[in-house]
């Protein structure tokens, strides 16, 4: 149950909130059984909202897994409007169904509040100035963005990539941008809507120590029904598609992205519906190139004016539908993805500017309403945030830029740090926090009686300890041998110097030369005695630990083949 919450928005005259505290109710014997230990603790994190529970939200008078166009819709339908929420509620984005089964079953449906995991923030008393001869004066408004989280192939960065059979894909996301500006005719509703998802094909990148884990691609003949199934299921939804893909498209990313071209490539020839464009990010926009963006949104100008954008008045009636969503991914989903996101979602919000005569169509929204665009970078850099933590640990990267517009050597520091942040979390944490999301959303149900698939997992983090100590011991012995040795060296010049000439020609031919040999000798001595063995010790840690990493990672255990959806090549003989 949720013990407390905060007021996160307001539209449509109902309010939104977010989850702030949580309570697992149990009965004494549930409790006290020792098979339930486990699941329990798994199902405490994952609707904790300072655990794997993090983003949740819900209104009791506004379903918010239902885009503004889709609610619209259905208030049109007299036969879904006279059923509970639960009923009504989009399926991939209904967070607690799974845990809601139970009195759904039980024909409880009204008691059912319809919960997202994503993201909800609100920028209130925003004022924009009447630009056209129809709407003058000051206009009130609203801009909300919010984020639904499919529950379908839900998970962590690592153990959930690409798609499943099904064509569900991996840190989906569904994002709106609502703008409510009351005008002099009345209140105007405009919602934008984005998506992003990995590349929809069966591919890989188990965990394994390693910075880059292995990327395993499943056979060409494999891909054709997996991506089918996503992109038919996209356009079912939004209409038209157009795939943004910005994956490198060269080196280790251009497999997937060659692959993803093919795909696209051969669904075209034969549906209607999609368009696949690819941009390589990194070799466009680099680390401070990011007006190349521009270059980009070229090439999609005509698709986003001619899908527009959903809009409705005051009275109900619907002026504008979007009928089509841009699909963006890169191989995360998340930070240039993030990047993208933003500027196109300030791109519709300027049309939309431009349409209620709210902004001159030759002028920007950095232009005319500075204050409303550093507001609205905020509001997208917290969105990319969010939706990062939740699958990847940590904030996005590059969110940098989309706070300030500007790329910063403090930005590229503060990558370099969620780097380390995210290489840890994933490869150490993340098997516990995909166990919990696969309990919460329903990809493993608990039987009654049956004992969890829990065992004892290895951690590297002792062998890897073990092997940095030694490292630092031989590398500090080392470097005071260096420094006795200098020490040395320079004593015995000053010594020299001193003695004159006189001694130098009675001192026996060779001498110098034998103490120096000498000296030498002893620090190889040394070297071999208290130096090698600790760094061979640690080095030799090290390569076990790398070699078996796949073994010592933190695992999920309830749904471990959800995440391997292609097998390893067999080694040839």
């Amino acid at each position: 149950v949720v013990t407390e919450a905060r007021r996160a928005a307001t539209l449509g005259g109902a309010d939104i909130y977010e989850v702030t505290a949580t309570q697992v109710i149990t009965s004494r014997q549930a409790n006290a059984a020792k098979e339930n230990a486990g699941l329990l603790r798994l199902l405490r994190d994952g609707v904790d909202p300072r655990g794997s529970g993090r983003g949740l939200y819900f209104a009791y008078f506004y379903d918010l897994t239902l885009t503004a166009q889709r609610a619209a819709a259905l208030s049109a339908d007299s036969s879904a409007q006279q059923q509970p929420p639960a009923s009504r509620a989009d399926g991939r984005f209904f967070w607690n169904a799974a845990l809601a089964k139970p009195v759904l079953e039980a024909g409880g449906g009204r008691f059912v509040l319809p919960f997202i995991m994503g993201f909800v923030e609100q920028l209130e008393g925003v004022v924009l100035q009447g630009a056209s001869p129809t709407t003058r004066g000051e206009v009130a408004a609203t801009l909300t963005l919010i984020a639904r989280r499919s529950v379908h192939r839900a998970g962590t960065r690592h153990w959930r990539r690409g798609a499943d059979q099904e064509g569900n894909v991996a840190n989906f996301v569904e994002s709106e941008q609502v703008v409510v500006a009351v005008t002099p005719s009345g209140p105007v509703t405009s919602s934008f809507v984005q998506v992003r998802g990995s590349i929809p094909l069966l591919w890989t990148e188990l965990p394994n120590i390693k910075y880059k884990p292995t990327r395993l691609i499943a056979p060409p003949e494999l891909q054709a029904p997996v991506f089918t199934r996503h992109m038919l299921s996209l356009i079912e939804q939004y209409k038209g598609v157009l795939a943004i893909n910005l994956v490198n498209q060269h080196g280790g990313e251009g497999k997937l992205a060659s692959a993803f071209g093919s795909e696209a490539e051969r669904f075209s020839s034969g549906s209607s519906g999609l368009r696949y464009v690819a941009f390589d990010f990194h070799k466009e926009c680099g680390a401070k190139r990011y007006h190349n963006i521009a270059n980009l949104y070229t090439q999609i100008e005509g698709d986003l004016r001619s899908w527009s954008y959903f809009q409705s008045s005051g009275g109900g009636g619907v002026t504008r539908r979007q009928g089509g969503v841009v699909r963006t991914n890169c191989i995360d989903c998340l930070d240039r993805t993030n990047v993208l996101q933003g500027v196109l979602a300030r791109k519709a919000l300027e049309y939309t500017l431009v349409d209620l005569g709210l902004l001159v169509p030759t002028s920007s929204l950095p232009a005319a309403y500075p204050e409303l665009e550093q507001r609205f970078k905020v509001l997208w850099a917290n969105h990319g945030d969010a939706v990062s933590t939740q699958y990847a640990g940590t904030g996005a990267m590059k969110s940098g830029f989309t706070r300030t517009g500007k790329r910063t050597m403090g930005g590229l520091v503060d990558d370099g740090y969620k780097s380390v942040a995210r290489y840890y979390l994933n490869n150490f944490q993340d098997g516990k926090k995909q166990d919990a999301v696969d309990l919460v959303t329903g990809a493993y149900a608990a039987a009654p009686g049956a004992r969890p698939p829990f065992k004892r997992q290895s951690s590297p983090l002792v062998p890897l300890i073990i092997a940095l100590v030694a490292i630092f011991i031989g590398a500090r012995r080392l470097a005071e041998l260096v420094s006795g040795a200098e020490s040395t060296d320079a004593a015995a010049d000053s010594s020299a110097a001193g003695r004159g000439r006189k001694l130098e020609s009675e001192s026996a031919p060779g001498t110098a030369d034998s103490a120096s040999a000498g000296g030498a000798g002893g620090v190889l001595r040394a070297v071999g005695s208290s130096v090698l063995p600790p760094l061979l010790l640690g080095l030799g840690l090290l390569l076990l630990v790398f070699k078996n990493g796949r073994h010592l990672v933190n695992k999920p255990q309830l749904c471990p083949q959800l995440a391997a959806t292609v097998a390893k090549p067999a080694r040839k003989r």
